[in-house]
């Protein structure tokens, strides 16, 4: 634009003195005087344009203040993204160790309340709580059943009926989605087998 300015500024001049002389020559002024009038024009609008003016270089100022702003807010944005993240990830940290305290805290009094009948152990793998009968009434009582499961179908159903209540238990007490297993005596084979309160397997008879 300071190019222009000059110029324009010059082309002004020279019109300018083109159309005094002309005038007094008897010349073709007029063609003179539109260059003089367009060169004047063109040198204002450069003059105008040009950055050193206090309202040019508020609007830059105004420009980069935007440009600063929107790099600020992206920089708040990826801020906010990267601490939400974090957020999330101790969330689901805490909610993985809640939940391990409740596995531990549900196998702790399964032990406590099948000490006399059996052993508990706990699958995280599969979300699965696997009583191991070890007594000797219980494995002796379980082994008449099998044995005889016409003659104790009000055995069975009793086992069964406790099963289904530790089993809701759980559901209510841990999540969905655990299993609570009564092992065949001598065995690895399911004998009872129950998830959210639902029979699974029944090897009685």
């Amino acid at each position: 634009m300071l190019f222009l300015a000059i110029m324009g500024l010059i082309i002004f001049l020279l019109a300018l003195f083109s159309v005094l002389y002309a005038r007094q020559s008897g010349g073709g002024w007029k063609f003179l005087t539109f260059v003089t009038v367009l060169s004047a024009l063109v040198t204002g609008y450069a003059t105008f344009k040009l950055p050193y003016w206090p309202y040019n270089q508020t609007s830059k100022s105004s420009k980069s203040a935007a440009s600063s702003s929107s790099s600020s807010s992206t920089s708040k944005t990826t801020s906010l993204s990267s601490s939400q993240a974090v957020f999330n990830e101790d969330s689901e940290k805490q909610a993985a160790a809640t939940t391990k305290l409740k596995e531990d805290n549900i196998l702790k009094q399964l032990k406590s309340n099948y000490q006399s009948i059996g052993t508990v152990a706990f699958s995280k793998a599969d979300k699965t709580y696997t009583i191991t009968p070890t007594g000797k009434k219980y494995i002796s009582s379980l082994k008449t059943i099998k044995e005889h499961p016409t003659d104790n179908k009000k055995a069975i159903s009793t086992i069964t009926t406790n099963f289904e209540s530790l089993s809701k238990s759980l559901k209510k007490n841990l999540a969905a989605g655990y299993t609570i297993t009564l092992l065949e005596p001598g065995t690895t084979n399911t004998l009872l087998s129950l998830k959210d309160g639902k029979v699974v397997t029944s090897n009685f008879e």
